[in-house]
């Protein structure tokens, strides 16, 4: 009796003492990018051994303080944020791994994809970015706590974050709500991220009215608050001079509200100096550089923190215990459950080049659900090349999707001979094709149809010795089996995976045979159709992290009596069937030029990249000739260099070439700006 009297005075004593421990709290400020470093100084607070018992954050402190309140610790947050691809993320492209092989064609072909309707997920518009990916990111990682919650008593860390409604331009507290939505809201940056709607109010960054909410963390019963800030320098009249630098300072003039009175309520300052690095700095360099300042700011306050722990009421050794992650035993996939919905969706692709200058393209995806499910691709190109396509295609509950579609080319080509132009000619391309078998999977399409092909000549200029098509007018049905299969993490500046494209086309004009024509047009005959071959084969081998070796094959054959000069074979430029269809590339050839009936090519190109977005390339490409396949070895080689530069943009790739062949004996110089199309 008597130990259970002193056991249950033990226990009354021990309860106040433990009473008197003082809350500590944990105030992250925004700062984009630059907010990466709250993870270094949070490393080095576990190290410490200091209690964490309440997060307030803005923008991107409301992230990682967020993802620090449901259990991801400084480890965990480390790993999270090196192993996202921020370029993807901070966009609204699609999921590349998710779509079939024409989607993410449009990924490397237009610089702008915006959706047109709505649904459960609607985006509200207002910023140049809906941030549809980030949204689905906080999703993910906020598995487990996705519901409305309080954030006070539901999370494992009380939490709160900061937004601003620009409708009353107030402060708006988050202390309860979905988590990844107030997450969103507080990180919204005016017209770059679309804003957030909740009833009335129109939400974006917290940091317009409370970037470093100490004040908040102090209402919700912090005894000792430590705040960590990563504000950019004060700018001086100097370093305002355009217009992003304006917009710049106006966000960061806004940003310094209750700043100073904030920052006297903290317990222990710490200032991560973010000297050369922005809000939009997410490069792996940039993440890691942040970091490490972080955990170097937080270890010259190393005595303090120690000291602090006395304060708060805990011995030397205490160490609190450290959270982890919910990790469900399925989480449900919420980007196919987002693409299970198709959405319309506008496209919008610009390039400039020194050969056809500029150009523009444009593209609007619309899918229907009546009188049967199907999806409609509008495509118009404006330029030098004149493009309008139409394409339906049908999407019934089987392995395959029919597709129907109609193209019309306004077509300007100059032909060269070694080099010399030969010729400049002038047609229209009408095209229908129908692909009653088409099927995908991951990384792989196969098409099998029928084409019918009208070319109408308008107008062709050279000399009369050059060799100029026919303007007779023309018509054509083929038949074609496709192969593409393309696992490349990049299709511009891929380090792994692999590319193959296999095509097999009958060309007739009659769904049998060819007209075979007399030298003088008086007469002609019926032969067998053209038989064409064609494949490419591209891989990547990298060496370290920088360094990719990529061979590719290529070539096309062709076999038959009759070979109209329109289906001809030619080479040269950087990209396939960029002038006319079967155009094949050629390092050091800039311009088009028509070679024999049989081609075969090799390339190997070495890519080196330089800092996160600039690359290097250098191309050596070899191929053989001929009329008769029997005697391609018996020609001269054809050999070819180049070497470019470019920088990867979110616009499409940006830099110049510098090439020269054995065919023309000269050099030619090019330059581009963005996407091929």
């Amino acid at each position: 009796m008597l130990i259970a009297v002193m056991l249950l005075c033990t226990i009354a004593m021990a309860e106040p003492a433990a009473r008197k421990r003082k809350k500590v709290a944990v105030v992250l400020s925004g700062g984009g990018a630059k907010g990466m470093a709250h993870i270094g100084v949070l490393k080095v607070l576990e190290e410490a051994g200091i209690p964490i018992d309440i997060i307030t954050g803005t923008s991107m402190g409301s992230i990682v303080g967020g993802l620090y309140a449901i259990g991801y610790n400084a480890d965990a947050l480390d790993s999270v944020a090196r192993a996202q691809d921020w370029s993807y993320v901070i966009t609204d492209r699609d999921d590349q791994r998710k779509l079939s092989l024409n989607n993410v064609r449009k990924n490397y072909t237009y610089a702008l994809s915006t959706v047109l309707g709505g649904g459960k997920r609607k985006l509200e518009p207002g910023g140049l970015i809906k941030g549809k990916n980030l949204a689905e990111l906080f999703d993910k990682l906020c598995v487990g706590y996705t519901d409305s919650l309080n954030f006070s008593r539901d999370l494992p860390i009380p939490f709160a974050c900061v937004a601003t409604d620009i409708i009353k331009y107030e402060e708006y507290d988050f202390h309860s709500g979905r988590l990844p939505q107030a997450m969103r809201a507080s990180m919204a940056i005016p017209a770059v991220f679309s804003p957030v709607r909740i009833d009335s109010c129109v939400l974006v960054d917290g940091g317009m009215r409370n970037n470093f909410p100490v004040d908040i963390a102090r209402k919700m019963g912090a005894d000792i608050v430590i705040g960590i800030s990563v504000h950019d320098h004060p700018k001086s009249v100097s370093d305002v001079w355009g217009t992003m630098s304006v917009l710049s300072q106006i966000v960061d003039a806004n940003t310094k509200n209750k700043f100073d009175e904030n920052k006297a309520a903290t317990d222990v300052y710490m200032y991560v100096d973010p000297d050369g690095y922005g809000a939009a700095s997410f490069s792996a360099a940039a993440i890691d550089t942040l970091i490490r300042r972080g955990e170097e700011e937080a270890r010259r306050h190393w005595d303090e923190l120690i000291a602090l722990k006395k304060r708060i009421g805990v011995s030397p050794s205490f160490r609190p215990k450290l959270l982890h992650p919910y990790q469900p035993e399925k989480v449900a996939d919420d980007d196919e459950a987002f693409n299970a919905k198709k959405l319309s969706r506008f496209y919008a692709g610009f390039r400039f080049d020194s050969e056809e200058y500029a150009a523009l393209q444009l593209g609007l995806d619309v899918p229907l659900q009546k009188p049967i499910p199907m999806n409609t691709e509008l495509t118009l190109r404006l330029g030098k090349r004149l493009l309008a396509r139409g394409e339906v295609t049908f999407l019934p509950r089987s392995f395959t999707r029919p597709k129907l579609s109609f193209t019309f080319l306004r077509n300007d080509i100059d032909v060269y001979i070694n080099g010399d132009r030969d010729y400049n000619i002038q047609y229209n391309q009408f095209q229908s094709e129908f692909t009653p078998f088409n099927f995908d999977l991951r990384h792989f399409n196969f098409q099998l149809g029928l084409r019918w092909d009208y070319l109408h000549y308008r107008n062709k200029l050279g000399s009369e010795s050059s060799q100029q098509m026919s303007l007779i007018n023309e018509h054509y049905f083929s038949y074609r089996a496709r192969i593409n299969y393309n696992s490349e993490n990049d299709w511009i500046f891929p380090t792994r995976g692999a590319r193959f494209n296999a095509e097999y086309v009958y060309l007739t004009d009659d769904f049998a045979r060819l007209e075979a024509r007399s030298a003088d047009g008086e007469s002609s005959t019926r032969k067998l159709g053209l038989s064409d071959v064609n494949a490419d084969w591209r891989m990547s081998f990298t060496f370290g992290d920088r360094f990719t070796l990529q061979p590719m094959f290529y070539g096309r054959l062709l076999f038959g009596p009759v070979l109209p000069l329109v289906f001809a074979n030619t080479i040269g430029g950087d990209y396939f069937g960029h002038y006319i269809e079967q155009q094949m590339p050629f390092a050091g050839l800039g311009c088009m030029e028509y070679v024999d009936r049989h081609f075969v090519a090799a390339q190997l190109q070495a890519q080196q990249r330089i800092g996160d977005n600039n690359y290097l390339l250098f191309r050596f490409a070899g191929a053989q000739h001929a009329e008769d396949i029997k005697n391609l070895l018996d020609r001269h080689t054809l050999l070819g260099a180049q070497l470019a530069y470019y920088y990867k943009t979110v616009i499409g790739p940006v830099g110049a070439t510098l090439g020269y062949c054995n065919r023309t004996k000269e050099p030619y110089f090019f330059v581009n700006l963005g996407y091929e199309f």
